[in-house]
């Protein structure tokens, strides 16, 4: 073979190394699948977090639902823990109006299968679904957030912390206005050891990470984190790492200013610490005490040097879990789980708080059974709860305090939270928006309630 011959077989070599090395598939797969080193994903603030995305897919094919300028869909997950006789786990899109399913998710049982979500979340802009996925025992694929196409439901990204057990995806808009997406692992270190603390994806830029915290950085173990509506601190309860000191280690509540993403504040809590809320106007924020059975209610600081401060505290039903503000700020709605509390002792109510006097206006009963998440309706009118035990949702008038209706969840299975997507009609086509999650009124919604005007689709910003 002559010197010619092999230089062209040198420089094709070359050029299939550098293909395998780059992650380009030269094979016959049907699906695209990168490979997450072989593109741009990875960002430094991924790395430092130990987040991969482990492949990426291609989501097109027929809607999964029909959809229509004005409508408004909740997404939820159904599960398949607390009972439930569902195996898959899976999305369930509901049409507000009806209150019916309209669509369940089919992902493929080696990322649904006995899989476990205990929270959900859709992007600001209504593009992605992200599912968050607890691998089973002796699963080939690890526990993951799935990133679904939210028209179709198929999968497009596959997104892993390395986390035994990630958590909740909820939206806030930070102090810049730019729109964020925020996923926690449960971070425990006694039922969860590898949790790797929470980060913050960019949905508008192919959901990279652009930031995030450890516990090592927190110098604790974070849970549930919820934004200021002024977008510039995030607050996270961190509990005592296990149960079995709750009553001898309280909790804290980190004030995280996401500016230099340090801790600006530790905040002495009661034993078990879980969700936070917010007033319109970010002076007030409520935090659920579910060892203690109880809310407190923080001043937050208002000028440089000021720190917040607890100005009170209000009972509750055992072990309360999530809450959630009134449309006029004028009522704390607050779910009573039974959160880490004897079986004999959890109740099926949510507890009405005013807060002005800062005490118990009504306790609901529901048959909500392991009530975690409630999450107000857009227009303010409806506040709905997420019912584990039970296998539902449930509707509750928001001004009559009157059960609307009961949604159950296709296959029994339990629903952990959800968001409210508005669909209207632009000069391209449908244009869709997160309205409201686990973290509060959004977009459009959110600057109605301030403007103290009726929400509508489509409404202006």
């Amino acid at each position: 073979m002559n010197k010619k011959h092999l230089g062209a077989w040198a420089l094709g070599g070359l050029f299939c190394a550098l293909l395998i090395g780059w992650g380009v598939d030269v094979g016959d797969r049907t699906g695209p699948i990168v490979r997450a080193q072989a593109d741009n994903w990875t960002t430094q603030a991924a790395r430092a977090q130990g987040v991969q995305l482990l492949e990426t897919r291609d989501p097109r094919g027929p809607a999964a639902y029909p959809v229509a300028s004005g409508d408004l869909l909740f997404f939820t997950n159904s599960g398949t823990t607390f009972g439930a006789i569902n195996t898959i786990n899976s999305v369930v899109v509901i049409n507000v109006k009806t209150k019916k399913p309209i669509a369940v998710s089919d992902i493929e049982p080696g990322w649904s299968e006995k899989f476990v979500s205990h929270g959900i979340g859709v992007s600001p802009d209504g593009k992605y679904v992200y599912l968050p996925g607890q691998a089973p025992a002796k699963s080939k694929n690890p526990s993951s957030i799935l990133v679904l196409d939210a028209r179709t439901l198929k999968i497009y990204q596959i997104i892993a912390s390395g986390a035994e057990r990630p958590h909740h995806v909820k939206n806030y808009e930070d102090w810049t206005g730019k729109q964020r997406v925020l996923v926690e692992d449960f971070n425990w270190p006694a039922n969860s050891p590898n949790g790797k603390g929470f980060f913050v994806l960019d949905a508008s830029d192919n959901n990279k990470v652009i930031a995030g915290m450890t516990p090592g950085q927190l110098r604790g173990n974070p849970y549930a984190g919820f934004t200021a509506p002024d977008g510039r601190y995030l607050y996270y309860s961190m509990p005592a790492p296990d149960a079995s000191i709750r009553g001898e280690v309280h909790g804290l509540l980190a004030k995280i200013d996401m500016q230099t993403w340090k801790v600006a504040q530790y905040i002495p809590m009661g034993a078990y610490p879980i969700w936070t809320g917010f007033s319109q106007d970010g002076k007030y924020a409520w935090v659920t005490q579910a060892g203690d059975g109880k809310v407190m209610k923080l001043e937050r600081a208002s000028a440089s040097g000021q720190r917040d401060k607890v100005v009170a505290e209000v009972p509750t039903g055992p072990g309360p879990y999530g809450l959630a503000m009134s449309i006029d700020d004028k009522e704390v709605w607050v779910a009573d789980k039974g959160e880490d509390t004897p079986r004999a002792q959890q109740k099926t109510t949510v507890t009405v708080i005013d807060t002005e006097t800062n005490q118990v206006k009504r306790t609901i009963e529901t048959k909500c059974m392991i009530n975690d998440h409630l999450i107000l309706s857009p227009d303010g009118q409806e506040m709905w709860a997420t019912c584990n035990g039970s296998h539902e949702i449930v509707v509750l008038d928001a001004k009559t305090y009157e059960l609307k209706n009961r949604i159950p969840m296709p296959n029994q299975g339990d629903s952990h939270g959800g968001s409210f997507v508005s669909y209207t009609q632009g000069a391209g086509g449908l244009v869709a928006e997160t309205v409201s999650d686990q973290n509060g009124l959004h977009g459009s919604a959110k600057d109605a309630a301030r403007r103290g005007t009726p929400w509508v689709p489509g409404g202006s910003r």
